[in-house]
């Protein structure tokens, strides 16, 4: 009888922790699809001109609405089944986003009007001191976003844009991968600490990802890889109370490190911002620095097919946003180049707009 008491007691704490996190969850969503909500107005108040709205728009967002509420589930069991901890929900200071809102709309306002003039590689004097070494497909303003990835104010305001592109659902999509890396992890007998193992994260931007797989695995060794010298910058700022991580500025597809490096290299947001050639130097690259029976593992945008109901996003978004490799990369399966580099175990995780994929490099 005691058993069958604590069995029940145990399983109503478990449903108001999952309530409470949900709830967490859905309340960080609306703020940030409300800001986006206002992005519309100030691109018009910023050109002039209403963009045009996809067809069925009402529609489409009626069918996002469920499948983002399905995601942030997946986050919340995936947390009480013990692949990432509760902090990866810590809540920003209020304060400190609230401040970052005005420079948001600024930002905002002078994309639209690149957007508007078609203007795709305007930097200041201090990012174009970086140009010069750089390969030629990342000389651009991606998203038509202020200095691309190579001002100072980019680095800061990135992430607040990504959730609100992606309506505050960004972080939960982030973390699809973290448990088919967890589970190949301890397949092979390592802890759930991470203990022993190294990781590598290619593009890693401002860290975000980076700063969730030193939470699931607290012992692990990181190194976070970027072009950018900015985003590094930034990067070492948001990862600063985590002391086994390293930061190299350099291309995902020529790295300076030995064969066999790593356990586990895995990256975000990438591929689709990459020449097909590129994606291709990339995983040959990434084949060359993986230990036997390691892991290579993306997250990013899903492809054709992979979900009808967002098939209309897209084809929206390389003409809201500059992405020239974007079309390509959508008609272009991951699988496939997964598949082709000879890795094992190919999985797939779909979530919202992304899915994670990963897969297992063979042993000697």
């Amino acid at each position: 009888m005691a058993k069958i008491s604590e069995q029940i007691t145990n399983e109503f704490k478990e449903r108001i922790y999952k309530q409470f996190a949900l709830g967490y969850s859905l309340a960080r969503t609306t703020v940030f699809a409300a800001q986006g909500a206002l992005l519309p107005w100030i691109d018009f108040i910023s050109t002039g001109e209403r963009r045009a709205s996809p067809k069925d728009y009402p529609e489409h967002l009626k069918q996002a609405i469920p499948k983002i509420h399905q995601l942030l589930q997946k986050d919340i069991e995936n947390i009480l089944n013990g692949f990432y901890p509760l902090d990866v929900l810590r809540p920003e200071n209020p304060v400190t986003h609230g401040l970052r809102w005005p420079k948001v709309i600024l930002d905002s306002i002078q994309a639209s009007q690149r957007r508007h003039q078609k203007i795709h590689d305007q930097f200041n004097e201090n990012s174009k001191e970086y140009l010069v070494d750089l390969p030629e497909y990342y000389k651009r303003n991606f998203h038509f976003q202020t200095d691309g990835y190579l001002g100072d104010k980019s680095a800061e305001l990135y992430e607040h844009q990504v959730e609100i592109l992606f309506s505050g659902a960004a972080d939960a999509m982030r973390r699809l991968i973290i448990p088919q890396i967890k589970i190949h992890l301890q397949s092979l007998g390592y802890s759930e600490s991470g203990e022993g193992v190294k990781f590598l994260e290619l593009g890693s931007g401002t860290g975000r990802l980076s700063k969730f797989v030193a939470l699931a695995f607290p012992k692990a060794q990181l190194t976070c890889l970027d072009l950018s010298p900015t985003y590094l910058t930034k990067s070492k700022e948001n990862l600063h109370p985590f002391k086994r991580i390293n930061f190299i500025q350099s291309a995902a597809e020529k790295t300076p490190f030995k064969d066999e490096s790593f356990d586990v290299i895995f990256s975000c947001f990438l591929f689709h911002e990459l020449p097909y050639e590129i994606r291709q130097d990339v995983m040959k690259e990434s084949l060359r620095l993986t230990k036997p029976q390691g892991m290579i593992a993306a997250v990013d945008s899903l492809q054709q097919d992979d979900d009808l109901d967002f098939q209309w996003a897209l084809e929206q978004f390389p003409i809201d946003f500059h992405e020239p490799f974007y079309k390509n990369y959508t008609l272009n399966s991951l699988a496939d180049l997964w598949q082709d580099v000879g890795l094992k175990n190919v999985q797939i995780e779909k979530g919202f707009l992304a899915k994670s994929i990963s897969g297992v490099k063979d042993s000697h």
